[in-house]
């Protein structure tokens, strides 16, 4: 019952504010009576009652009158509402989802209330939460531990129910559970302590009320699959956590299709014809959620015995698959929805759980499989034993199948003591153990990490990297291990083609016979955008090992390839389709051990040298951490630095924007290394800020920055060494997948990490020269020499360059080897044909003109930093008023030509801009759209710092002048594209040399410069 105040009123649609919301919240509730006193209405489920003719009851003059003021015909309207407020009963059920339906709205009160007292400090749920959260709510904020705790609660309330218990109470719960889910009950137990309970006692009574008058045995029946219920459960309870599939639960057709393709392994190539249900096939999901894998495979393995051997078989069978079934997980909300699920699921099918309970187990797969892990006092004992059960299975089990869908999360930095994610498969047991047992010398995780580029190596530091290599060992290494299986996983496509995977690839194909790759796509950041069947941003695969015998078939696995395009909803319906491996195509991948698990392909491009081989020192661009010290002109760096200075001490350590590396107390050196300067703490308010230099901030977009190195994390200062009059940067995406448009870029200046596309930066920037005098070219020692003699002409490392970049920045070279760019890294077809090569000099050194705003590759007869004008004029000036600073663009088609149009900047207006010039973009970054984004009132892209918020407050005339330059770059970019096709055509169709006709560049030629004596005395150890 609600009560409001007199004269309030008790019609739902009425409130307003805060009434409103409370009246959103008790909207679910299935039985709650409003009354002001004057006013009394029934709802339920959010429906004024009676549902056909809703009655307001209006004792008017109850107040001033009392008793005086009813009528017998009003006491018999109230007795009535009150008689059906009081003997409300709750509908039961018939069916899963009528069950997630009504479970769904109480479960969410209950998570609404949780969150309020949880952001009480003083309150016992608060304290509860701050005492578990370590062991039973891992990583969770408090809005996660609401959710966790309300599925948790009403999970276990539900699991008692179906296991028998009558008079449902949290604690009568609780002692249901003790046998078979001991842990799950004291979980229960400590959720509704006295003081914690009370704080929520209004829904944790409703659910225990409306799931105590649920019907097991309606349930029992046929009906609605319990494999759908979660998701069902799900849409009702918060539509937008469903969204989040792949976060919350994984598409059924996803699972589907894995648990097909194992068991059509399991019955042609193991003989076991029942699948998962077979004398030995013991099942391992080690990273469960909510069941979803262990599920599917026991539902496809009953629905096989019940149609091969009968339905008397089923329950034998079911006994069979409780047995040999195992899941891992780390919270405690999926892991009491897990255990629901696969109880109703074995109990219906007549199963005889095992005496030592569900093998769903509350652990952290990555722990130690030979230590103890802590345990709070609150649940010593159930803990242990659920520890003890969790890491028997790590240590001793042989596995025969694992699948899943393991975690993404990629860790940043380094921790020697092991508080990562990564735990004991990334750094192992931090002492010698006290047992007999044979335990790993390093981590597990070495065995990819050392065959990894340097340089790579934190690629590997994700969750999904870290199952992998954990199941690995766990089936083919470990002592007593199988040494014979399958594994199916569904992650992140990284591991796919990355450089930094090569050793995770190596180690893959000799663990397996064989390995088949279906390729799902769906990156939604990189250079190529296609649709994911999660709702996440990273590219996605399912494969599939299988290791036939201890005694490999091969030495190196058959790797094969499918990849499955269009639509989320295509893509799901073809995975639905898919019942066995002939029901895709496939190609086989490339065989070496490194090499990526993607196609073979014929054809000359990987007979030539890669770019990275003839331009040897790679290195990545300046990386700031922070974005306030990189700005559109010289006065608005300077203003953000005196706002630095000018905050006090207390201030300024958010304003810098501290990470490990860039605090207020560290002192650094100037990019250039020229001078000294002291720390920002310390720095004085009328201390002036370093001289603002040039910076290539984007494709064709040049900032501004502040070289100090106070404010920088990596500046790079191989790169800053090496900048002069004569150094041309060019960057591309050296170690990712490159999207349509040119394949490079250049600058003038030292290159931003995300120069080239704004995000994905990597070792992608070459520079021309290893030295600031322009002597010592980035070549290795021996090309220039070879090209001469394979060419017939004395070729020098600017026309080397200006080559490079011509057949680099043909659009064709992207669309022409689209497949062949999958695999990162592109390479360089050289021309044999003199002429050709000239020809390319010469548009390459053109374009290096254009893209360096004229400072580079100058033509004889022109001024440096000068170029010609283009077709672009200003037509109506942008107002350089502080109240008229542009705060949109856009570009408008000419009505007698859709190609041309004008190019609309605040109130300013520039024509003739042609729609190719508006549109261009180099792998899904739009040029011009983007310089003008990062130059609004509210610029695009992140912020670091309230400094970013110190803008330029006019548009000024220089800022136009830019403008029109980058246009008419752009104009005169667009129109050599037909010339610089035209001319990759012609190299293709002549001869080329291969990489195998040229010196492979030492270790020395591939390091920064300075550093070759350190690699040179690395070599004569």
């Amino acid at each position: 019952m609600e009560l409001k105040a007199p004269g309030f009123g008790a019609q739902a649609h009425k409130f307003k504010g805060r009434d409103l919301a409370q009246w959103k919240k008790f909207a679910s509730l299935p039985n709650i009576l409003y009354t002001d006193a004057c006013e009394w209405t029934l709802y339920r489920s959010g429906m004024q009652m009676p549902e056909k003719k809703p009655l307001v009851i209006r004792l008017d003059g109850v107040i001033e009158r009392g008793v005086a003021a009813l009528s017998d015909a009003l006491i018999g309207q109230l007795f009535e509402l009150l008689t059906d407020f009081l003997m409300w009963q709750p509908v039961v059920p018939t069916g899963p989802k009528a069950l997630a339906a009504l479970l769904a709205p109480l479960c969410r009160l209950l998570r609404e209330d949780v969150a309020l007292a949880v952001a009480d400090d003083k309150s016992a749920l608060k304290r509860l939460s701050a005492e578990m959260r370590a062991y039973l709510f891992p990583l969770s904020s408090d809005e996660d531990f609401a959710d966790t705790y309300a599925q948790t609660l009403t999970y276990a309330l539900l699991l008692a129910r179906l296991n028998g218990e009558t008079h449902l109470t949290a604690a009568s719960a609780a002692a249901r559970l003790d046998s078979g889910h001991g842990l799950l009950a004291e979980t229960l137990r400590i959720l509704t302590q006295p003081r914690a309970r009370a704080e929520i006692e209004t829904p944790v009574a409703l659910l225990e009320r409306v799931i105590g008058a649920i019907d097991p045995v309606q349930l029992g029946k046929r009906g609605d699959p319990w494999l759908y219920f979660y998701e069902d459960f799900l849409a009702a309870y918060d539509p937008k956590r469903r969204k989040e599939y792949g976060v919350y639960y994984t598409p059924q057709d996803v699972v589907g299709c894995q648990t097909a393709l194992v068991a059509e392994l399991l019955d042609k190539e193991f003989n076991k014809p029942m699948a998962f249900a077979d004398e030995g096939v013991v099942f391992l999901d080690a990273s469960a959620g909510t069941g979803a894998y262990p599920l599917a495979a026991i539902e496809h393995a009953l629905r096989k015995v019940e149609a091969e051997l009968g339905a008397g078989a089923v329950a034998e069978y079911a006994t069979r698959c409780a047995q040999n079934m195992y899941a891992f997980e780390l919270q405690v909300g999926p892991y009491a929805v897990a255990h629901l699920r696969l109880t109703k699921l074995l109990t219906d099918a007549g199963a005889t759980l095992p005496e030592d309970g569900l093998h769903v187990l509350l652990t952290d797969t990555l722990d130690s499989p030979y230590v103890d892990p802590p345990v709070p006092p609150l649940m010593a004992e159930r803990l242990t034993q659920e520890q003890r059960r969790a890491k028997k299975v790590k240590a001793h089990a042989p596995v025969f199948v694992s699948m899943g869908n393991p975690p993404y999360f990629r860790e940043q930095g380094d921790d020697p003591s092991g508080n990562t994610r990564g735990k004991w498969v990334r750094y192992g047991d931090a002492t010698d153990l006290s047992r007999k047992d044979q335990t790993p010398e390093q981590p597990i995780l070495r065995d990819f990490v050392d065959l990894a580029p340097p340089v790579h190596v934190k690629n590997l530091y994700n969750l999904y990297v870290y199952f992998w290599r954990w199941t690995l060992w766990k089936m083919f290494e470990q002592p007593g291990a199988a040494r014979q299986g399958i594994v199916s996983f569904i992650t992140a496509a990284s591991y796919l083609r990355g450089p930094g995977f090569a050793g995770m690839r190596q180690h893959m194909r000799q663990a397996f016979d064989e390995l088949w790759i279906i390729d799902l796509e769906g990156d939604n950041l990189g250079a190529r955008k296609t649709e994911n069947v999660f709702a996440i941003q990273t590219a996605v695969c399912i494969a599939v090992g299988v290791r036939y015998a201890e005694k490999k078939r091969h030495a190196l696995a058959k790797v094969r390839y499918s990849c499955i395009e269009g639509s989320r909803e295509e893509k799901l319906a073809k995975l639905k389709q898919v019942r066995q491996f002939s029901d895709l195509p496939w190609q086989d991948c490339f065989k070496l051990p490194q090499e990526p698990f993607l196609p073979e392909r014929v054809g000359n491009y990987f007979a030539w040298p890669l770019v990275t081989d003839v331009w040897p020192w790679q290195y990545s661009g300046t990386q700031w951490k922070r974005t306030w010290p990189v700005g559109e002109t010289p006065q608005v760096l300077q203003a953000r630095w005196r706002a630095l200075t000018r905050a006090a001490a207390s201030e300024r350590s958010a304003l810098l924007k501290e990470t490990p590396t860039c605090t207020v107390k560290r002192t650094a050196l100037t990019f250039d290394r020229a001078t000294e300067l002291p720390s920002i703490a310390t720095a004085k308010q009328d201390s002036e800020a370093v001289t603002p230099v040039r910076y290539g901030w984007r494709t064709l977009d040049r900032h501004w920055c502040l070289p100090d190195g106070r404010l920088c994390d990596r500046p790079r200062a191989g790169l800053w060494a090496t900048q002069s009059g004569s150094q041309v940067f060019m960057t591309s995406l050296l170690s990712g997948v490159l999207g349509a448009g040119p394949a490079a870029s250049a600058s003038a200046y030292v290159p931003d990490l995300h120069h080239f596309r704004g995000s994905f930066g990597g070792r992608d920037v070459i520079p021309l020269w290893r030295d600031a005098q322009a002597s010592r070219p980035n070549l290795p020692v021996c090309l220039l020499a070879e090209l001469q003699s394979q060419i017939g002409i004395k070729v020098s490392a600017e026309d080397f360059l200006a080559y490079t970049y011509a057949v680099l920045s043909a659009p064709d070279y992207v669309s022409t080897f689209s497949e062949e760019l999958t695999v990162p890294g592109p390479r360089q077809p050289i021309t044999v044909d003199a002429a050709l090569f000239r020809r390319a000099v010469k548009l390459g050194r053109k374009l290096v003109w254009l893209h360096t705003y004229g400072e580079r590759f100058v033509p004889a007869g022109q001024q440096p930093g000068r170029l010609p004008a283009g077709a672009a004029k200003s037509i109506k000036g942008i107002p350089a008023a502080p109240d008229a600073y542009p705060e949109s663009f856009g570009w408008t088609p000419d009505a007698n030509d859709a190609a041309q149009g004008v190019l609309q900047v605040g109130a300013g207006q520039i024509a003739p801009v042609s729609r190719a010039v508006y549109e261009f973009s180099v792998s899904g970054y739009e040029v011009v759209k983007s310089w003008l984004a990062f130059r609004m009132k509210q610029r695009s892209g992140r912020k670091s710092s309230p400094l970013d918020d110190i803008r330029p407050t006019v548009w000024t005339a220089d800022l136009s002048q830019e403008l029109r330059q980058l246009l008419w770059v752009v104009e005169a970019t667009v129109a050599l594209q037909p010339e610089l096709n035209a001319l990759l055509a012609a190299i293709l169709a002549g001869q080329t040399v291969g990489a195998d006709q040229l010196t492979a560049p030492t270790a020395s030629e591939r390091c920064a410069p300075g550093a070759e004596d350190d690699v040179a005395q690395a070599s004569l150890i």
